[in-house]
């Protein structure tokens, strides 16, 4: 990954300081399964985290599309959650389709009661 971010920083339009922030993240831990872990940007997230949702929150209420925003911090919310919503989509396809769904104590797989009365 260090490489990576060298080799955007030696050859794209995107030279900036940051490319060397992602750089020197990877290179001090190579073994980061994201940049959100790594020391500086998990203080970087945390310092703006709330401006974010300030943000996207205004734009949402003003009717104005701020997808990437939106998404980047859906990204975030979603990854630092042990259980988040993408469970439902194991209910959604057993419901549609007798897919069954694996119980979080770890249990074999089930399926829900998907009768008349639900």
């Amino acid at each position: 990954m260090p490489t990576i971010a060298k080799i955007w920083r030696a050859g794209c339009i995107i030279r900036s300081q940051f490319l060397d922030e992602i750089t020197t993240a990877f290179t001090k831990a190579p073994d980061a399964a994201n940049l959100i872990v790594t020391p500086v940007f998990a203080a970087m997230v945390k310092q703006t985290d709330a401006a974010l949702r300030r943000v996207v929150s205004a734009a949402v209420l003003g009717g104005l599309p701020v997808p990437a925003l939106a998404s980047a911090l859906g990204y975030f919310d979603s990854y630092r959650r042990g259980r988040g919503t993408a469970n439902v989509i194991q209910a959604q396809r057993d419901f549609f389709g007798a897919h069954g769904f694996d119980r979080i104590d770890g249990a074999d797989s089930h399926h829900g009661p998907w009768g008349s009365g639900f």
